[in-house]
C-alpha cells in the first residue's frame, strides 16, 4: 500500500535523531555507493536517503496538482488579479469610472477568478472576442478604441501571474467599453443644444453584459447584439460594409455646377452625367453631349430613387446627391449609424416616425410600415427638436396658443403698427392675468405702444384660417412641438420644407387622424370630422403611441436602395466632427 500524504508528512516532522547525531570516533563518515535499485547497507545511509525523499515532497507541497491544473497557479492569477483591480487608476472621466466599477463589479462576483484564461491559457472564446474586436469597424465603430492584449500571453511561454491579471482585465475592459459604445454611441447626443436634441445616453448593464458575453455560446454574436437590432441600422450597416469593400475611391470627378440640364440641351457634363448612372457613353460626337429624352428617363428614376421630384432636370439638388463621393458617402453613412444608437432598443409595436431631413412622416406597425406622409418642418432658425416621446391625445378645432418668442419677435411689431387691422383680420384674442385670473380682453382697450409680450398671451381660434389647421396630435413635451394640420397646403408640393417655427404639419392629416385612431375603441377620422366646428374638442387616446422625432441623412430604402438627403440642419456633420471623420 502506498503512503498516505498524511503519513508522510507526520514522517517528515518527527525529530530524527540518528540522522542528526554526531558520528563517534568509532564510526565512519565515509558511505559506500549505494547503485540503483539496492538498499543502503548502513542504516544511516538508510535513514539520510529517506530524508532526502522527504525534503523533496516538502519543497514540492506548495505545488499540489490535480491531473493538468495548476491550483496554485491559478490561485496566485486570481490574487494578482484581486491586486490589479484594487490597484485601478482613478478615472478621469464619467464614462471610465463606469466602465471600472462595472469591472470591478464583475471580478468580485468571481472571486477573482480569470474570465478569459483556462489553466494560463486563453479560452477559445477569449481568442475569438480579441479577433473581432479588431474588426469593430464592421459595427461602424473604431477598434483603436479597443486596447485588447496579446494573444502571445501564456503560462506556458513563462507569463507571469500578474500579466494574466491585465491581460484578462484588459479583455473585459475592452469588451465593455466596445457594448457600451455599441449600444449608445461614441457622441454624446448633448453636445447638441437643448433646443436641437433632448436625449440622454441610455447605456447598457456593462456587468450583465460581460456576464452574457462570457456564458454565451456564441460570444462574438453576443458582443455584437449590443449594437441596434432596428432594421433601418441593419441595413444601413451592410450597405456600408458594402461599399467598405468597394474601396473608398471614387474614380469619377464631380459633375460641375451649371445651368439645370433639360431635354434638347447640350453640355459638355453629359457624358460624365451618363457615367454616374451607368449608361453607355455615346459614340456619335453629334449626340455625345446631348441631353435626350433617353438620358432625361434615367434621371427621372434616379431622382426617384432618391427621393428627389422626378421631374428629370438636372438641377442642384440632383447634382448634390450624384456627386457624393464614396469616401463622404462612407463616413455619413457612419455618423448616421451613429443616431440609430441614440434610439430606444424598443421604438414601440406600433409607432409614429418623423424623419427631419427627408420631411417624412411614417406609421410603424409590427415592423411594417403601415401609412406614409409628407410633412413640413422647422426653418433652420427653428429646428424641429430631434427626440422622443408618446402621443397621448387629438385636438381637434384647436386653439393656438402662440409662444412667446413668436409673439415677441413676429406678431407683436405687427399689432404696434397697426392694431385694428390686425386683429380684424387674423381671428387672435388676447388673453392677460387680471386680479389674478385669465381672461380674453378686448385688444382695443390696451395701449399697445405699452405693451410688452410677457404682459399678455395671444392665441388663435378655432376656424379654417387658424395656424393648426383643423386638427393636431399631442406628445406633451418640454418644446411644445406636436404634429398639426395646416392651411398652408401648397408647401407640401416641394422639395424643401422646412418653413415652421419647429412643430410639423403633417400632409393630409385626416388620413393620418384615422391611422392613429384605428388604436382607440370607436373612433376614426369620419367621427373627428363629424366635430369639425368653432369648439375646441378633445379625443383621449387609449394606448399611448411612441413618437420619434429622428434625424437621418442617409438610409435604405424598403426597395434596397441607399437613400441620400441634405444635411439641412448641420446635425450630421456635427456629428462627423465628433467621429473625427
Amino acid at each position: 500500500m502506498k503512503p498516505t500524504l498524511a503519513a508522510l508528512l507526520a514522517f517528515a516532522i518527527c525529530p530524527m535523531s540518528a540522522a542528526l547525531a554526531t558520528p563517534t570516533p568509532n564510526q565512519t563518515t565515509a558511505q559506500p555507493v549505494v547503485l540503483f535499485g539496492e538498499q543502503p547497507a548502513d542504516p544511516l545511509a538508510a535513514e539520510i536517503d529517506s530524508q532526502a525523499r522527504i525534503n523533496t515532497i516538502i519543497r514540492n507541497m506548495h505545488r499540489v496538482t490535480l491531473g493538468a491544473i495548476d491550483q496554485q497557479a491559478d490561485q496566485d492569477l486570481a490574487d494578482a488579479i484581486s491586486v490589479a483591480v484594487d490597484a485601478m487608476p482613478k478615472a478621469p472621466d464619467f464614462l471610465t469610472k463606469r466602465d471600472n466599477a462595472a469591472l470591478v463589479a464583475f471580478y468580485k462576483e468571481r472571486a477573482f477568478t480569470p474570465a478569459w484564461f483556462d489553466n494560463g491559457e486563453w479560452t477559445p472564446k477569449a481568442r475569438k472576442l480579441i479577433f473581432n474586436l479588431a474588426r469593430a469597424d464592421r459595427d461602424g465603430l473604431d477598434p483603436s478604441d479597443y486596447k485588447t492584449p496579446s494573444l502571445a500571453t501564456s503560462r506556458k511561454r513563462g507569463s507571469s501571474a500578474d500579466a494574466l491579471a491585465q491581460a484578462d482585465i484588459a479583455l473585459s475592459l475592452a469588451l465593455t467599453r466596445y457594448t457600451r459604445q455599441a449600444y449608445a454611441g461614441r457622441v454624446d447626443p448633448r453636445i447638441f443644444s437643448k433646443n436641437e436634441v433632448t436625449i440622454k445616453p441610455h447605456y447598457p448593464d456593462s456587468i450583465d453584459a460581460l456576464n452574457q458575453i462570457v456564458k454565451a455560446d456564441d460570444p462574438v454574436a453576443k458582443m455584437r447584439s449590443y449594437n441596434p437590432q432596428h432594421k433601418g441600422f441593419l441595413a444601413l450597416r451592410a450597405e456600408y460594409n458594402r461599399l467598405r469593400a468597394m474601396g473608398s475611391k471614387d474614380d469619377t470627378p464631380p459633375i460641375a455646377a451649371g445651368k439645370s440640364l433639360r431635354i434638347g440641351m447640350r453640355d459638355e457634363r453629359v457624358p460624365l452625367l451618363r457615367h454616374k448612372l451607368g449608361l453607355a457613353a455615346v459614340e456619335d460626337e453629334t449626340s455625345r453631349t446631348l441631353y435626350s429624352k433617353e438620358l432625361a428617363k434615367a434621371v427621372k428614376q434616379y431622382q426617384s430613387d432618391n427621393g428627389l421630384i422626378a421631374d428629370g432636370i438636372v438641377g442642384n439638388a440632383t447634382l448634390s446627391v450624384l456627386n457624393n463621393n464614396r469616401k463622404d458617402l462612407i463616413a455619413d453613412i457612419v455618423a448616421n449609424m451613429e443616431r440609430w444608437r441614440w434610439l430606444p432598443r424598443d421604438l414601440g409595436d406600433f409607432h409614429v416616425m418623423v424623419n427631419i431631413p427627408t420631411y417624412s412622416l411614417e406609421v410603424v406597425k409590427n415592423g411594417k410600415t403601415i401609412h406614409e406622409t409628407r410633412v413640413v418642418v422647422g426653418k433652420k432658425a427653428h429646428k424641429t427638436p430631434v427626440f422622443s416621446d408618446e402621443m397621448e391625445y387629438v385636438v381637434v378645432n384647436p386653439y393656438w396658443n402662440v409662444p412667446r418668442s413668436i409673439a415677441s419677435k413676429e406678431l407683436l411689431p405687427k399689432i404696434k403698427a397697426n392694431p385694428a387691422a390686425f386683429f380684424s383680420s387674423k381671428n387672435y384674442q388676447v388673453l392677460a392675468s387680471i386680479k389674478g385670473r385669465t381672461q380674453v380682453i378686448d385688444p382695443s382697450k390696451l395701449d399697445w405702444d405699452r405693451v410688452e409680450a410677457d404682459m399678455v398671451r395671444l392665441r388663435q381660434t378655432p376656424g379654417t384660417r387658424n395656424a393648426l389647421g383643423n386638427i393636431k396630435f399631442m406628445f406633451p413635451n418640454q418644446h411644445a412641438v406636436y404634429l398639426h394640420d395646416t392651411p398652408s397646403r401648397s408647401l407640401f408640393n416641394r422639395d424643401y420644407r422646412a418653413f415652421s417655427h419647429g412643430c410639423v404639419r403633417v400632409n393630409k392629416p385626416f388620413e393620418f387622424a384615422d391611422v392613429i385612431l384605428s388604436q382607440t375603441s370607436h373612433w376614426d377620422a369620419s367621427r373627428i370630422k363629424a366635430m369639425l366646428g368653432s369648439k375646441e374638442r378633445r379625443v383621449n387616446l387609449t394606448k399611448k403611441i411612441p413618437v420619434h422625432l429622428v434625424y437621418f441623412t442617409t438610409w435604405m430604402s424598403h426597395e434596397g436602395t441607399l437613400q441620400l438627403r441634405s444635411d439641412i440642419y448641420g446635425h450630421n456633420k456635427k456629428v462627423k466632427d465628433a467621429l473625427g471623420l
